[in-house]
């Protein structure tokens, strides 16, 4: 694909890093989006390779997912921001319809949103800790919880796929404190051990 819609973005990319979904038609149980491509995923043209996607990798293995198997990942923008900041609302704004496209061919059982930034790029609510909390006390129903913000997002997301908001996996997020006290790491790690329990509870009622 070829999109000119953010100077910044088009200056300091290498590529467009397009999602990647399970191969051959295989159901994508789960879809991992994270904020945007970082200088290995750049590099490679494809996401999530950096050393906090590994981590994240590593993660989802431990709990029974294969990746291309089972889970896809994709990123709220496709384009490398400038020394990796974050992406600009302006930014976000404008790779939102692609994203859309994204999980309404994915279908997913269960979105893992993966940071504040691109939780709130669905919800519109800001801080990482409170999406997790509010969506937690409606059972990770985006759509009876009334947090999808954007209306592509809303018209696309299918109606029983469940989101669960994860901390970032680099080394500096992941060791930190939550606002409760907790470590990122024991929140991350349990929303995953979530993700697993939901994609084996609905392949249970299949």
């Amino acid at each position: 694909m070829h999109c000119s819609k953010c100077q910044a973005l088009c200056a300091s990319r290498s590529t467009i890093v397009d999602p990647d979904l399970p191969a051959m038609d295989a159901p994508c149980r789960v879809l991992v989006i994270g904020e945007a491509p970082g200088a290995e995923e750049d590099k490679a043209g494809k996401g999530f390779v950096g050393r906090a996607g590994q981590t994240l990798h590593h993660l989802m293995e431990a709990n029974g997912f294969t990746r291309g198997r089972d889970y896809g990942c994709a990123n709220v923008v496709r384009c490398r921001p400038p020394d990796n900041r974050r992406p600009t609302p302006r930014e976000v704004f404008n790779c939102l319809p692609l994203l859309a496209d994204t999980i309404r061919v994915a279908n997913p059982t269960a979105v893992v949103t993966v940071g504040e930034t691109s939780t709130r790029a669905i919800t519109g609510i800001m801080g990482l800790y409170q999406n997790i909390q509010a969506l937690h006390q409606y059972q990770q129903d985006p759509h009876q919880a009334e947090m999808l913000c954007h209306p592509e997002i809303k018209a696309a997301w299918p109606a029983d796929t469940l989101l669960i908001p994860m901390p970032h996996t680099s080394p500096l997020a992941w060791n930190r404190n939550a606002p409760g006290g907790e470590k990122w790491k024991n929140i991350g790690e349990r929303q995953i051990i979530l993700a697993a329990y939901i994609r084996d509870q609905t392949a249970c009622r299949k």
